[in-house]
């Protein structure tokens, strides 16, 4: 009995450990992406169900990702894009003149409350291959929005 104790012990602080590598190890890795300032607002999907989007300026473009579920997200969450339903939402690069470009890649949000500043990461990718990495803070705006 006091050897399956000490061995249940063992596992619960081999499990302590490698989990606090884990979170130390990806906290290094999310402070080197650089950081970009955003802006989130609530929005509508294309068959007017609610949305938000998040909007970041990048270089001369802004970056504009749009997911399209209720703002209350209460746990880590990555999405891809584009995804093959249409139903996820989209991610887009304005550019200053043209037409807006569609990125690949993905989005992580540690949650998504609104009024409650949104903290991400994302990697995108455009058609020709230029890669947009990085971590945001989005704090919310208070545009009125009305779906349907």
């Amino acid at each position: 009995m006091r050897s399956r104790s000490s061995l249940y012990v063992l596992i619960v602080c081999c499990l302590i450990a490698l989990g606090g590598i884990w979170f130390f190890s990806t906290l290094e890795h999310q402070e080197s992406l650089p950081a970009f300032p955003a802006t989130v607002n609530r929005d509508c999907a294309p068959w007017d169900g609610t949305a938000f989007t998040i909007s970041m300026p990048v270089e001369e473009s802004v970056i504009n990702i749009s997911i399209y579920q209720s703002p209350d997200i209460r746990l880590p969450v990555t999405f891809s894009f584009p995804d093959g339903t249409g139903r996820v939402g989209s991610a887009f690069l304005l550019l200053p003149a043209g037409m807006p470009e569609e990125l690949n890649g993905k989005v992580s949000f540690q949650g998504v409350r609104q009024g409650i500043p949104v903290d991400g990461n994302f990697d995108l990718l455009t058609e020709t291959g230029e890669q947009f990495k990085g971590r945001f803070k989005a704090e919310w705006e208070n545009q009125p929005v009305y779906c349907g």
